[in-house]
């Protein structure tokens, strides 16, 4: 299958973001790629630490066209911000959109920690019965 990735690699060479973020191509597992996005900030649970983190996004293999890459670096890095937010936004010390980092989780998914009875409240707010 062919694929765009020299258009790729353009983009990447030429893209910036915000102070501490760099951006690369990498081999990833299984002869595929990944677009790493390195952040040099602090630490999202102690502010006093410095902390480099590298956000790992596979590369689809496909044959976008230039704007349609950027437009995917873009998404990627929407995405990587939305995972910061999620670990850094807190109320009261409590961080209800924390990122999922176990091993199978999109970390770059949006979760709301909310409890078993939340989701077994029906719009009536009466309480159903069983497991969700």
């Amino acid at each position: 299958m062919s694929n765009t990735y020299d258009i790729l690699q353009k983009c990447v060479n030429e893209a910036q973001c915000k102070p501490g973020w760099s951006f690369w191509l990498d081999d990833g597992e299984d002869d595929s790629r990944v677009l790493i996005i390195q952040l040099r900030e602090t630490n999202n649970y102690d502010h006093s630490k410095p902390f480099t983190v590298n956000h790992i996004h596979p590369v689809p293999c496909t044959t976008f066209n230039e704007r349609s890459w950027r437009r995917w670096i873009f998404e990627k890095c929407l995405a990587t911000m939305n995972h910061e937010i999620g670990e850094t936004l807190n109320f009261n010390g409590i961080r209800p959109f924390v990122p999922m980092h176990g091993p199978g989780e999109d970390p770059y998914t949006v979760h709301e920690w909310r409890s078993e009875e939340d989701a077994l409240t029906t719009q009536d707010g009466s309480l159903r019965e069983g497991p969700v």
